[in-house]
């Protein structure tokens, strides 16, 4: 999919004060050529429709007839993830206090982090699940007082998991509610069904831990990510193989966390952290994004200071589909390859990838090991091929 006018307009409507106009001629009725069910469903697509009713209505509009429907239909989602959020706040906060009085210590990631320090609305950030990372000595701890609580984990058991795998790196935890929502406990921030040996054996997660803050989240005492921390994170979780900044709301919490934290914010600890933990490629590649799209404000020497001397053809190829709006889930596996240098490497990392250990495979399908056969891993692989075929299909020509 290339560049439509609605998704021209999303992201016009999400730029900080350059495009108060265009809101203002929505608001007027006085854009046309625009297919308004299409508008709808493309923020609905990109996990920004609350936003957009947030900034539509910051004018407190009354539509034409037209446009009133479909105003409506964001405020219905504005206020859905509101209800959500709240049930998913209440419990998250039940756990924290829980865990703040005997440990072990955790820092809370994403969703509920950037919902109530960044974005200071439960409404503009949608959540499925609860993310929290915990260090590698103290999940034992952890896993007791989460059971204690009525939670355990559904993926796999906590004496199995291998705290050096390069694949998942997280438990999913769920109570024994019917309606439970996913608990994910990461022991490392990177997370992914492709083996990504490079991230992790050169992330120091002792320097995460290092420059944690204090904050006050759902009403309890915890901690988050530095924010240059946050950004990196940020960074590689939107350059995930199965995310590929497929959406706007990649770019746009990279935004607001760049926004809400520009006093704090240490650029040049970002670029040195960046290239320790050799993620300054997707760094690179996440804020020049935004940028481009969000009209973020980010200095100059950040860019330079954190851009690769040569970009691969893979590299150039995921840059300009980007550009063009034609990425899609899987196409960032290019970047991920290029950041294994070598032919040996890349075939090792390509082979892995179609064939990761029978207990990754395991856990990933929510099975035991023992009942795992062949016809998972054939699924594995067509679904693989199938996004070859689309990777294939996209020309290389133009410049990035």
């Amino acid at each position: 999919m290339s560049w439509t006018e609605e998704d021209r307009l999303l992201l016009s409507c999400l730029r900080a004060g350059t495009d108060k106009i265009a809101q203002d001629k929505i608001v007027e009725g006085k854009i046309s050529g625009i297919d308004w069910g299409n508008f709808l469903k493309r923020a609905r697509d990109n996990g920004i429709s609350a936003l957009i009713y947030s900034k539509l209505n910051e004018n407190k509009p009354d539509f034409p007839n037209t446009l009133s429907e479909i105003f409506e239909e964001l405020k219905k989602d504005y206020y859905l993830n509101a209800a959500k959020n709240a049930l998913i706040f209440e419990e998250l906060g039940r756990i924290l206090k829980a865990l703040g009085t005997t440990g072990p210590q955790v820092i809370v990631l994403k969703g509920a982090a950037l919902a109530e320090i960044v974005y200071k609305n439960l409404a503009f950030r949608p959540m499925l699940d609860i993310d929290l990372l915990v260090k590698n000595e103290d999940i034992n701890g952890l896993d007791k007082k989460l059971k204690a609580l009525g939670y355990g984990p559904s993926d796999s058991n906590v004496n199995d998991i291998d705290l050096s795998s390069s694949y998942l790196t997280t438990l999913d935890y769920r109570s024994s509610s019917e309606h439970s929502f996913s608990l994910h406990i990461h022991w490392h921030f990177v997370n992914s069904t492709v083996p990504n040996y490079s991230l992790v054996e050169n992330i120091k997660m002792e320097n995460i831990w290092r420059d944690a803050v204090e904050a006050e989240i759902a009403d309890a005492k915890t901690l988050v990510m530095a924010p240059h921390h946050l950004l990196i994170h940020l960074s590689e979780h939107a350059l995930r193989v199965s995310h590929s900044l497929s959406k706007i709301s990649f770019f746009y919490d990279i935004h607001e966390t760049i926004n809400s934290h520009e006093e704090q914010l240490d650029w040049d600890c970002l670029i040195s952290e960046s290239f320790e933990f050799n993620l300054n490629r997707m760094v690179y590649l996440s804020l020049y994004f935004t940028s481009e799209f969000l009209a973020t404000r980010i200095p100059e020497y950040v860019f330079s200071g954190l851009k690769p001397e040569h970009f691969s053809l893979g590299e150039r190829i995921f840059m300009n589909s980007v550009s063009d709006n034609r990425h899609f889930p899987g196409l960032s596996y290019l970047v991920h390859l290029a950041m294994n240098k070598g032919l040996y490497k890349k075939a090792r990392f390509i082979g892995r990838t179609f064939f990761p250990p029978r207990q990754i495979m395991a856990q990933r399908n929510y099975v035991s090991p023992s009942k795992l056969d062949y016809t998972y891993y054939f699924r594995r692989a067509n679904e693989i091929f199938l996004q070859l075929l689309k990777i294939l299909r996209l020309s290389p020509s133009k410049k990035a």
